[in-house]
């Protein structure tokens, strides 16, 4: 299973302008996370590779994105 990013945001941002009326801050944190979310990659026999699509399961970041579904 991946996580898309494009949803992942929206979803974030969602929850952002629906607690937070303060829209400089929301966009820093939509920007902090999309930056993380860009430097997604993982290590297979030597070998670094880059998910195309999503994070991939496993990834630091996916168990924090995924608990606010």
């Amino acid at each position: 299973m991946d996580l898309p990013p494009k949803g992942i945001i929206k979803a974030t941002g969602y929850w952002l302008n629906r607690n937070n009326n303060n829209r400089d801050i929301i966009n820093q944190l939509l920007n902090i996370l999309l930056t993380i979310m860009q430097q997604n990659y993982f290590q297979y026999k030597d070998k670094f590779y880059q998910p195309e699509r999503g994070i991939g399961m496993g990834s630091p970041i996916s168990g924090t994105v995924v608990g606010y579904r």
